[in-house]
């Protein structure tokens, strides 16, 4: 199993805590990064190659990772054109491989308990909880007798649920939505959601997702410093 770990963005929503360095090197408990709080957990499972995208200093993260996790097989994928496209050109850039994967947002802070769920997943699956409100400018799931008709930010009828982008994909689905990933950003649509690639097949219903609701086990995303506050709380408990 591989694991592809999106860490392209500028993270500016966290003001002075990214001037000097990613967002995923932004310490949350007891010199314990983002990145290293994901990658201590997802260590203990069986995944042969980290695929981590790069972009906004880039050479601070993979200097941070190759000395602190020298025993982890990296592969670092930069995304040159970071500052003007979405991650969508981030997995564009990606070789193809034959291995199941998880995907996930480097921002992401979540517990072994939550990485175990996922993992343990025999159908391609992606987190949503149906315990947390729905947040206002993050992404959402219709989600329909347990599977996902579409993700994004601007969908808040009765049948959505909260979503993060931590997924489980077997490699046929991961080939069928990286085609379309393509496809997307030959025609220049490189500036948004990977998820619009992927919410096109689900209605198509050439691909079928499974929503893995995590009823309240931690999976959050950092994106401003109130975010960081929660989540260095909900650490500590």
């Amino acid at each position: 199993m591989k694991a592809i770990i999106l860490n392209s963005g500028m993270g500016t929503r966290l003001e002075d805590l990214t001037k000097s360095n990613p967002k995923s090197l932004v310490e949350i408990k007891d010199n314990q990064t983002i990145f290293s709080n994901a990658i201590n957990i997802l260590s203990k499972f069986d995944i042969d190659e980290y695929i981590i995208t790069t972009g906004y200093l880039s050479d601070v993260l993979e200097s941070y990772a190759l000395e602190n996790f020298p025993n982890i097989n990296f592969r670092f994928v930069n995304n040159p054109i970071y500052d003007k496209t979405n991650y969508i050109k981030s997995l564009d850039l990606i070789e193809d491989f034959d291995d199941d994967l998880i995907l996930l947002h480097g921002d992401l802070v979540f517990t072994y308990q939550t990485a175990e769920k996922v993992i343990n997943s025999d159908f391609p699956s992606v987190v949503v909880d149906s315990t947390v409100p729905l947040p206002k400018d993050d992404f959402k799931a219709k989600v329909a007798n347990g599977l996902v008709k579409y993700i994004g930010v601007d969908y808040f009828e009765d049948d959505a649920l909260e979503c993060q982008a931590f997924y489980k994909l077997s490699n046929d689905f991961w080939k069928i939505w990286k085609e379309r990933i393509r496809e997307f950003c030959k025609n220049d649509k490189d500036n948004v959601y990977a998820e619009n690639a992927l919410n096109e097949l689900l209605k198509e219903n050439i691909l079928k997702l499974k929503g893995l609701d995590l009823k309240g086990s931690l999976c959050m995303e950092v994106d401003t410093k109130e975010d960081l506050q929660k989540a260095k709380k909900l650490m500590d408990e």
